[in-house]
């Protein structure tokens, strides 16, 4: 999570993955697949740059290409899928660690940006009773148990830090349950409410296609009580299994992928998951007017139906415009709450 977000160097890394991507895709469905999922990639990068478009061929492209990614998955890993065992009971949770709120900055707290900064503190003021832990590089082994051998694929490079914190999220719930939401979540309202639900997400149904998740959840935003941790064991056995046998990431959001294929091989996995109710329809705002001077009755009715909002640390953004303070300096004065 460190800045160089756009380096050259991680820009040729990111490059040579989906070069190597394709290849194997192609060699586990077909050419014109592997050239469909390379170009629907493509798409997801045009749009992260246009507002978020998603004209009908972008679709169509997108949700072949997700279908294509869990194919490769199914030739790959299937074995797997059909001789894990769904039912194995788990060791008990440490009853200080449930109900606990998770986010992650590997560097510390303190070493953040200050919008990160600025979201850690407004989940804690709508926390109500429940602690809010941040994890770092230096209190990993005390919540998490990471196998030696995926720190050792970290170390080398192979496995990036933006992929050991989705097997952390996924690690914390299946140990101990609770809410994970990422560093970069501002909370306007009482996030604690979730953590009385059986498993929630972020969910927003016929929500645009470049994750196949497709709005129906959100891997920023996961939480299950105590009873339905194996729905997060059973995730997190799925990603160790991917790491275990793989050096090179297929795709970006191999976590969703992951998610999607455990409904379609569990049906206990896929009730939990329909089970959670359509909630914070615009989290996505907020960010979209963080540059402009802020409107407080705009505020007030945007909070009506979202509470919690997804941000960037990868962007600046002003405190002032045209002598007027706008949402990112209201922001980062506590004023937004």
């Amino acid at each position: 999570m460190a800045n160089g977000h756009n380096s050259i160097k991680r820009i040729v890394h990111r490059s040579c993955e989906e070069i190597g991507a394709t290849f194997r895709i192609a060699r586990a469905t077909s050419w014109p697949e592997a050239i469909n999922t390379f170009r629907a990639k493509l798409d997801i990068q045009i749009m992260s740059r246009n507002g978020y478009k998603e004209p009908p061929a972008v679709k169509e492209r997108l949700l072949r290409k997700h279908e294509t990614v869990l194919k490769y998955l199914e030739n790959r890993f299937g074995d797997f899928f059909e001789s894990y065992d769904y039912d194995v009971p788990l060791p008990p949770s440490d009853s200080a660690l449930e109900g606990k709120i998770w986010m992650c900055w590997w560097q510390g707290e303190e070493n953040a940006p200050e919008i990160v900064r600025a979201c850690i503190d407004s989940v804690r003021r709508h926390a109500g009773e429940h602690e809010v832990i941040v994890i770092t590089d230096e209190n990993l082994s005390d919540y998490a148990h990471i196998p030696d051998w995926v720190l050792e694929k970290v170390h080398a490079g192979i496995m990036s830090r933006t992929h050991l914190s989705d097997l952390l999220r996924l690690s914390l719930l299946a140990e101990h349950g609770g809410l994970w939401l990422d560093a970069t979540f501002f909370c306007a309202g009482p996030v604690a409410d979730y953590l009385d639900l059986p498993i929630w997400s972020i969910k927003r149904p016929d929500y645009l296609h470049a994750s196949v998740a497709c709005g129906m959840f959100a891997n920023y935003s996961l939480e299950c009580d105590e009873s339905h941790r194996r729905v997060f064991a059973t995730l997190r056995d799925y990603y160790l299994e991917y790491w275990l046998q793989s050096d090179e990431l297929i795709d970006y959001l191999l976590t969703d992928y992951l998610i999607v294929l455990a409904q379609r091989h569990d049906p206990s996995v896929a009730a939990a998951f329909a089970s959670i109710e359509p909630n914070n329809p615009r989290c996505d705002h907020l960010i979209s007017i963080l540059d402009r001077p802020f409107d407080q009755s705009a505020w007030s009715e945007l909070l009506l139906d979202t509470s919690l909002f997804k941000l960037t640390w990868k962007q600046e953004f002003p405190k002032q415009t045209d002598g007027r303070q706008t949402y990112y300096g209201r922001l980062l004065e506590g004023g937004l709450s």
